[in-house]
């Protein structure tokens, strides 16, 4: 039997060969100053869920097909074979897609395969383009889910559903710096310049964010999100955020250039339709 010593040694080695991604953001890293002891309430969220209500409900029947297939809704069949043996109104799965493709894993889609890459059919959508126009990968979905979250945060949220304070600041926190992400990566905007944030989000919540230079650094950076946040149903009325919490890496810079010409489109219309007659100027010309 190995000495005491000798397993201490193999885990201390272990340990050493343990590195940490520090090119992943935390909510943390954005509030490193003294101006981020202040505390985030909830009014310094509204001018941004407004903002993300309004592109839900403006990109929703759009997207809608979309992402059907990337929320693997549609019939497997239609897909590979383009029928199936059921009529629409007897299938559990949407019938309504023009995308095909013969070679994708029917278990894989399905969520129950475990081969992963030993099988030999794809495990991934290959042919996108030629059938859609907007959702071109796998980080375009993560950001709809992200939007569709915080459109639903703001017609259901409940102050006192989540009883610990550390709680609900660190999901204000939380909740600011994903509409950061969001309006950062989708919104046209000048080079070297934060003026499209202090146009669509409060401006004095970004003052209470790192500075400048140093926040423009970190959005090109891979951020970690709640896995919470991209769960299609939650119970609002419960304590349904931790601090402590799985998280999911999401690379912002990932997305696709349909994904985000669209999404450019629709922020300008709010621009136009909302705050330039209020005197606001774009923040991109």
């Amino acid at each position: 039997m190995a000495s005491v010593d000798s397993k201490l040694d193999i885990l201390s080695k272990k340990i050493a060969e343990i590195t940490l991604d520090t090119n992943v953001c935390q909510v943390i890293h954005y509030y490193e100053t003294r101006q981020g002891s202040k505390k985030v309430n909830f009014a310094r969220l509204e001018k941004g869920l407004l903002l993300f209500i309004y592109v839900h409900e403006t990109t929703k029947t759009s997207l809608h097909p979309e992402l059907a297939l990337w929320d693997h809704r549609l019939c497997i069949h239609i897909i590979k074979e383009g029928q199936c043996s059921k009529q629409r109104d007897q299938c559990r799965r949407i019938h309504e897609t023009s995308y095909r493709q013969p070679d994708l894993c029917s278990f894989w889609y399905n969520s129950t395969c475990t081969y992963e890459r030993k099988c030999r059919y794809v495990h991934e959508f290959t042919n996108i383009s030629d059938h859609y126009q907007y959702i071109m990968n796998n980080t375009d979905h993560l950001v709809c889910k992200l939007i569709r979250f915080v459109r639903n945060f703001a017609g259901h949220y409940n102050d006192t559903a989540i009883k610990d304070d550390d709680d609900l600041q660190e999901l204000h926190k939380e909740i600011v710096i994903v509409m950061v992400h969001l309006v950062h990566h989708l919104s046209p905007k000048r080079t070297h310049s934060i003026d499209h944030l202090n146009l669509f989000l409060e401006a004095t919540t970004i003052k209470q964010l790192i500075s400048q230079d140093r926040l423009l650094e970190l959005l090109e950076k891979p951020y970690s999100v709640p896995e919470v946040f991209l769960e299609c149903v939650i119970s609002y009325n419960t304590h349904w955020y931790q601090r402590e919490c799985k998280r999911r890496t999401i690379d912002f810079t990932q997305l696709s250039p349909p994904f985000v010409k669209y999404f450019n489109d629709v922020f300008i219309e709010f621009y136009k339709g909302r705050l330039k007659s209020r005197g606001a100027v774009a923040a991109w010309t």
